[in-house]
């Protein structure tokens, strides 16, 4: 039983949470992650002799999809209006749900 009242409670602090904040922090952090395999593959060891090697190919689908994860994380940004501070920007309601709220 306790159990259950925790997995609900989770859930609920999930619909509570700013999910566009969430997202900007993930997709901002999927970006790095981008980055940091670019980087460390040097273009000049790969091997294009070998069709068994898929690294190119690879590189080449992230670096084509760069561009729109980087106009999506500034777009989520401005729209979470994203501080830097990402425990407190997602743990703040959306506008849209505060507009909802009862006045007390």
């Amino acid at each position: 039983m306790a159990e259950e009242i925790e997995d609900l409670k989770d859930k609920l602090i999930r619909y509570e949470e700013n999910g566009v904040a969430k997202l900007y922090y993930s997709l901002n952090r999927k970006a790095w992650e981008m980055a940091d395999v670019m980087n460390a593959t040097n273009l000049k060891t790969i091997s294009l002799d070998d069709p068994k090697d898929k690294t190119f190919d690879r590189l080449k689908i992230i670096w084509q999809d760069a561009a729109s994860i980087a106009q999506a994380v500034e777009a989520l940004g401005k729209i979470a209006k994203v501080t830097g501070n990402e425990l407190e920007d997602v743990s703040k309601k959306p506008f849209v749900d505060t507009i909802a709220e009862p006045r007390k």
